[in-house]
């Protein structure tokens, strides 16, 4: 923690860090080792995601809120899935790719009893869930999107229109997202 510690210069930052690192560290472990099932990758991905809050650092304003942990854990689930590709291109061992950043079912279960539509949020593919959930959930604008999410802002936006289909697809009933 020394180390992130010294890439930050206000105190008022170093501490809002200490919080996110102490209150988030196992969690972010669990989401990347889900993803990676290795626990020596996990670790740099945490590691990646740290990095990546430090940059950030400035854009949250509350560290123990739900936003934040959903922001947390949608950074580690991008570092890890970023690895997980990297490796792919490597190695050529087949993994199972369709529960990379899924949410688990049971999970959807509850959300599709409790509300349509965050049943439907739910059921899109990772990348256009967290998209939606980063700008109407946690209220992120466009630029700081495509910051977190290490690519550009007109793919923010492409990524927001194509998730807003797949949504309106979902709710309809008129196709499966």
């Amino acid at each position: 923690m020394f180390l992130y510690l010294a890439m930050i210069d206000s105190d008022a930052d170093k501490s809002k860090f200490e919080i996110l690192y102490s209150e988030y560290k196992n969690l972010m472990y669990y989401t990347a080792n889900r993803i990676l099932r290795n626990s020596n990758d996990a670790e740099d991905v945490v590691h990646q995601a740290f990095l990546k809050v430090i940059e950030i650092l400035d854009t949250i304003s509350s560290p123990r809120c739900h936003k934040t942990r959903a922001l947390l854990v949608t950074i580690t689930e991008h570092k890890a899935i970023d690895l997980y590709r990297e490796k792919q291109r490597r190695n050529v061992l087949p993994l199972a790719e369709e529960y990379i950043g899924a949410a688990p079912a049971a999970e959807i279960e509850r959300l599709a009893e409790r509300d349509t539509l965050a049943a439907a949020i739910a059921s899109l593919p990772p990348r256009y869930r967290s998209v939606l959930l980063l700008r109407y959930d946690c209220g992120y604008s466009n630029a700081e999107i495509a910051n977190i999410l290490d690519t550009t802002e007109p793919n923010v936006r492409k990524l927001i229109q194509r998730a807003k289909e797949k949504l309106s697809a979902a709710l309809s009933g008129m196709e499966e997202p």
